[in-house]
């Protein structure tokens, strides 16, 4: 939307409206004011309502843009962009309950990738730009906050398709390994665990390729998680344990192995990993005592989450030490908890 000097004085903060044809230089510099809002942290004193004025900022923009400046479609596109990032950031800050915020996002995406879509229909020989994939994606996102889980995947698949190289090049644009692990993500939540392995397995590949290593091991816990929800618990636990090996700052592998240790009776090594996880990793363990976050944030498999409520519950250092006595005497005689 390009910069513009001059006065921060203009339609928005009630002096003189610009002319039919150009927008004033204090428009420009109002709309680049609430872009730099979204930008700013999000845990600042005042975030909330920062958010909601610029919302409100940039839907005045949008109707002065689209309606009587009648302004190019990049500059519709831009704004419509940055109302719904201001949109998802309020739903965001209130911890999802603002679902409507969400919706009203995915009403301004919708219209931008119409615009896109519009301007590759009317110019058909125009080279892929990346703002498209990238609008898909910031879509997709937002369709997660509603758990229209499909509807995130379809837009994460076409970003992913248009990044490959298409029939006949031997490169592409270049596949985001972040958006694999987004769409690995919603594919857990339909419960589709096998193709969501797959995702995070080529991003891990991606991230170690480009010396990202924490980065890998991340979507390899990923993966591990899905393994586990695909019912196949061996591999699953094999590969937690491979993980927290080569880094052993992942706090979610460290986690998972206590409640996978505590169902299956192995107390004392549950107690070690939990430890491990709340006293030597600088993240600590607070979040995984809220069983809402590890659920619908971190979205662990129900399955596994349920084992380390479990795990959690725990009574009393007595029942713990009567675990380790019995698991010691008789092998596998805790396997029902699992």
């Amino acid at each position: 939307l390009g910069a513009a000097a001059g006065p921060a004085s203009g339609w928005l903060l009630g002096a003189g409206r610009a002319s039919a044809e150009e927008p004033s230089q204090a428009e420009f510099l109002v709309i680049a004011g609430a872009f730099a809002e979204l930008d700013a942290d999000p845990d600042r004193a005042g975030a909330r309502e920062a958010l909601e004025k610029a919302e409100a900022t940039l839907g005045e923009a949008i109707a002065r843009f689209e309606g009587p400046l009648n302004r190019s479609q990049e500059e519709r596109a831009a704004l419509r962009l940055g109302r719904a990032r201001a949109r998802v950031l309020q739903n965001d800050l209130a911890r999802g309950t603002r679902p409507e915020k969400a919706a009203l996002a995915v009403e301004d995406l919708d219209v931008v990738v119409g615009i896109m879509e519009d301007d590759f229909k009317s110019n058909p020989g125009k080279a892929l730009y990346s703002e498209y994939p990238d609008a898909l994606v910031r879509r997709g996102l937002a369709k997660e906050e509603l758990k229209e889980w499909q509807g995130a995947v379809d837009d994460y698949s076409r970003a992913i398709a248009m990044w490959r190289p298409r029939e006949g090049e031997e490169v592409g644009m270049g596949v985001n390994p972040l958006v694999l692990n987004f769409r690995g993500n919603a594919l857990s939540q339909l419960r589709q665990f096998e193709p969501a392995v797959l995702d995070y397995e080529e991003a891990a590949a991606m991230f170690r390729t480009d010396g990202l290593l924490r980065e890998a091991s991340i979507s390899l816990s990923n993966a591990a998680l899905a393994l586990y929800g695909s019912d196949r618990e061996d591999e699953a636990v094999i590969l937690m344990q491979d993980i927290v090996r080569k880094d052993p700052g992942i706090t979610d592998m460290h986690v998972a192995l206590a409640a996978v240790n505590w169902g299956a009776g192995k107390v004392g090594k549950a107690e070690s990993e939990w430890q491990f996880a709340c006293e030597r990793i600088n993240t600590g363990c607070q979040a995984y005592k809220d069983a809402d976050w590890v659920a619908n944030i971190r979205r662990w498999p129900p399955t596994l989450a349920a084992k380390l409520q479990n795990f959690l519950s725990r009574s009393s250092g007595a029942d713990a030490l009567l675990a380790e006595v019995v698991e010691a005497s008789t092998p596998g005689a805790w396997s029902f908890l699992r």
